[in-house]
Protein backbone atom coordinates (compact mmCIF):
# COMPACT_ATOMS: atom_id res chain seq x y z
CA UNK A 1 0.00 0.00 0.00
CA UNK A 2 1.13 3.50 -0.72
CA UNK A 3 1.57 6.06 1.99
CA UNK A 4 -1.07 8.77 2.27
CA UNK A 5 -0.16 12.16 0.86
CA UNK A 6 0.18 15.04 3.34
CA UNK A 7 -3.27 16.34 2.32
CA UNK A 8 -4.86 12.89 2.58
CA UNK A 9 -3.31 12.42 6.02
CA UNK A 10 -4.65 15.76 7.28
CA UNK A 11 -8.14 14.98 6.00
CA UNK A 12 -8.02 11.45 7.48
CA UNK A 13 -6.97 12.80 10.90
CA UNK A 14 -9.96 15.15 10.93
CA UNK A 15 -12.57 12.71 9.61
CA UNK A 16 -14.47 10.33 11.85
CA UNK A 17 -16.08 7.24 10.36
CA UNK A 18 -18.81 5.34 12.13
CA UNK A 19 -18.62 1.60 11.62
CA UNK A 20 -21.14 -1.08 12.41
CA UNK A 21 -19.01 -3.98 13.62
CA UNK A 22 -20.44 -7.45 14.13
CA UNK A 23 -18.82 -10.30 15.99
CA UNK A 24 -19.22 -12.92 18.68
CA UNK A 25 -18.88 -12.76 22.44
CA UNK A 26 -16.76 -15.37 24.27
CA UNK A 27 -19.83 -17.60 24.59
CA UNK A 28 -20.42 -17.60 20.83
CA UNK A 29 -23.41 -15.24 20.84
CA UNK A 30 -23.74 -12.56 18.17
CA UNK A 31 -22.88 -8.99 19.19
CA UNK A 32 -22.65 -5.63 17.44
CA UNK A 33 -21.12 -2.25 18.09
CA UNK A 34 -21.24 1.12 16.37
CA UNK A 35 -17.72 2.48 16.67
CA UNK A 36 -16.55 6.01 15.83
CA UNK A 37 -13.01 5.79 14.45
CA UNK A 38 -10.76 8.43 12.95
CA UNK A 39 -10.20 7.63 9.28
CA UNK A 40 -6.43 7.48 9.78
CA UNK A 41 -6.96 4.57 12.22
CA UNK A 42 -9.12 2.43 9.90
CA UNK A 43 -6.27 0.35 8.51
CA UNK A 44 -4.93 -0.63 11.93
CA UNK A 45 -8.50 -1.36 13.10
CA UNK A 46 -9.08 -3.72 10.17
CA UNK A 47 -5.69 -5.38 10.64
CA UNK A 48 -6.40 -5.98 14.35
CA UNK A 49 -9.57 -7.91 13.50
CA UNK A 50 -7.50 -10.52 11.63
CA UNK A 51 -5.72 -11.53 14.84
CA UNK A 52 -8.70 -12.86 16.77
CA UNK A 53 -9.98 -11.17 19.90
CA UNK A 54 -9.59 -7.43 19.84
CA UNK A 55 -11.22 -4.51 21.59
CA UNK A 56 -12.81 -1.87 19.34
CA UNK A 57 -12.54 0.72 22.11
CA UNK A 58 -8.76 0.59 21.66
CA UNK A 59 -9.27 2.23 18.25
CA UNK A 60 -12.26 4.50 18.73
CA UNK A 61 -15.34 5.26 20.76
CA UNK A 62 -18.19 2.78 21.08
CA UNK A 63 -21.41 4.72 20.54
CA UNK A 64 -23.89 1.83 20.85
CA UNK A 65 -23.50 -1.90 21.35
CA UNK A 66 -25.57 -4.92 22.18
CA UNK A 67 -26.37 -8.55 21.57
CA UNK A 68 -27.79 -9.89 18.31
CA UNK A 69 -28.54 -7.27 15.66
CA UNK A 70 -29.28 -3.58 16.26
CA UNK A 71 -32.96 -2.93 16.98
CA UNK A 72 -34.99 -0.52 14.87
CA UNK A 73 -34.79 1.99 17.75
CA UNK A 74 -30.98 1.79 17.79
CA UNK A 75 -30.84 2.11 13.99
CA UNK A 76 -33.14 5.12 14.13
CA UNK A 77 -31.01 6.77 16.83
CA UNK A 78 -27.85 6.20 14.80
CA UNK A 79 -29.48 7.75 11.74
CA UNK A 80 -30.92 10.76 13.58
CA UNK A 81 -27.97 11.55 15.83
CA UNK A 82 -25.02 10.53 13.64
CA UNK A 83 -26.32 10.46 10.07
CA UNK A 84 -25.59 6.74 9.77
CA UNK A 85 -27.16 5.40 6.57
CA UNK A 86 -27.78 1.67 6.92
CA UNK A 87 -28.73 1.31 3.23
CA UNK A 88 -25.47 2.90 2.00
CA UNK A 89 -23.01 1.06 4.25
CA UNK A 90 -19.68 0.13 2.69
CA UNK A 91 -18.21 -3.29 3.34
CA UNK A 92 -14.64 -2.66 4.54
CA UNK A 93 -13.39 -6.21 4.38
CA UNK A 94 -9.63 -5.64 4.66
CA UNK A 95 -6.87 -3.23 5.60
CA UNK A 96 -6.34 -2.63 1.86
CA UNK A 97 -10.00 -1.57 1.44
CA UNK A 98 -9.62 0.68 4.51
CA UNK A 99 -6.53 2.27 2.93
CA UNK A 100 -8.43 2.88 -0.33
CA UNK A 101 -11.28 4.46 1.60
CA UNK A 102 -8.94 6.61 3.67
CA UNK A 103 -6.98 7.85 0.67
CA UNK A 104 -10.25 8.83 -1.06
CA UNK A 105 -12.19 9.97 2.01
CA UNK A 106 -12.96 13.43 0.61
CA UNK A 107 -14.65 11.84 -2.42
CA UNK A 108 -16.85 9.70 -0.15
CA UNK A 109 -17.77 12.70 1.96
CA UNK A 110 -18.83 14.69 -1.09
CA UNK A 111 -21.14 12.14 -2.73
CA UNK A 112 -23.16 9.11 -1.61
CA UNK A 113 -21.84 5.68 -2.68
CA UNK A 114 -23.45 3.96 -5.63
CA UNK A 115 -24.70 0.35 -5.49
CA UNK A 116 -21.49 -0.86 -7.12
CA UNK A 117 -19.35 0.73 -4.38
CA UNK A 118 -20.68 -1.38 -1.51
CA UNK A 119 -17.91 -3.99 -1.63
Amino acid sequence: MTKLSKTEQIIAEKTVCILLVRGENPGGGKIYAYVAIRADKLESFMEAQKHGTFYPEDYGIIIESGEGEPSEDVKSKMTKEYGFNHEAMLDIASAEKAHDLTSNISAYAMQPPEDGDKK
